[in-house]
């Protein structure tokens, strides 16, 4: 009778644990595989969101077990390594570019700059000198009668031509030769559809249309960007026919377009500032996971 006891108690105490295992293996799973909201989105938008489950179930297994880690560990944990170094160097690269076109905006407002004071300079310097001589001449012929009418006309056309040259002086500050050059257009995309483009690699544009995990808005990381100039006032309503040509000059690649101010210009490289600190998120997330493995493991 006291062996059949022993052995329910037995039977039942087996039956406990086979029913506290799986809860047990959940819990372990949970705390040495935790990642941030940020982290998990990161994951599935480069695409090792399958890697981590099995990773995950792997090291639950080992730690219930004891033991180290196995091969097939250490071949996930390259996998996802490899796939977060090269979403990293997509994400350099995208970076590289940014600059590459506010170093050619900067260069070519400098560029702008000094021929418009240059040309400025020569045509102040004509205008004083043409004035200062004519006047001189007019001056002169006011002294004689028989030259008084003809020192009159000159005084008169030696202020026609000083007004001209100062109205011309006018024009060059928006006016003078441009550089034939090409410029990347980095911002283009965030103004058409939210669907892949050659300008930027997919796993960065996927990440820039996506919401932030834990931001209070709906918006996309684009979005807010948008909304944000928006705001600023870098551009008025995209409906209206004002947004097209400013959006436009903010978007074009000719250099030699006359319609680029240096305001306008400074604000483009505002904006492509702003492209840039977004997108480094992007490798400040892939880090925060990498970070979050090897402290898992």
């Amino acid at each position: 009778m006291r062996t059949r006891t022993r052995l329910i108690g037995n039977a039942l105490s087996l039956s406990a644990l086979l029913l506290v295992l799986p809860a047990f293996c959940t819990a372990q799973e949970t705390e040495h595989l935790k990642l941030s909201p940020s982290s998990q989105q990161a994951a599935r938008i480069i695409g090792v969101e399958p890697l981590l489950a099995r990773l995950s179930s792997l090291t639950a297994a080992k730690s219930l077990a004891g033991t180290g880690i196995s091969l097939e560990e250490l071949s996930l944990h390259q996998q996802i390594t490899e796939a977060v170094v090269v979403a990293s160097l997509e994400v350099d690269s995208v970076m590289d570019q940014i600059d590459n076109e506010r170093a050619q905006i900067v260069e070519l407002q400098s560029i702008l700059l000094a021929r418009r004071q240059r040309a400025i300079g020569t045509t102040n310097f004509a205008t004083l000198a043409l004035s200062t001589g004519l006047g001189a001449l007019s001056g002169v012929l006011q002294f004689s009668d028989t030259t008084k009418g003809v020192g009159n006309a000159i005084g008169f056309a030696a202020g026609g031509l000083s007004t001209g040259l100062s109205l011309h002086s006018v024009r060059q500050q928006h006016g003078g030769a441009r550089p034939a050059w090409v410029l990347p257009s980095m911002l283009a995309p965030f103004f058409s559809e939210p669907r892949e483009h050659s300008t930027y690699p997919a796993d960065t544009w996927a990440y820039l249309n996506s919401v932030p995990e834990e931001a209070a808005s709906q918006a996309s990381r684009r979005g807010q960007l948008l909304a944000g100039w928006r705001r600023s006032g870098r551009f008025p309503p995209l409906d209206s026919p004002q947004a097209k040509s400013k959006i436009a000059l903010l978007t074009g690649m000719d250099a030699a377009d006359k319609r680029l101010s240096m305001d306008l210009l400074s604000e483009r490289s505002a904006m492509l500032a702003d492209v840039r600190d977004e997108v480094a998120g992007m490798r400040r997330v892939l880090g925060k996971l990498l970070r979050e493995i090897r402290v898992s493991r």
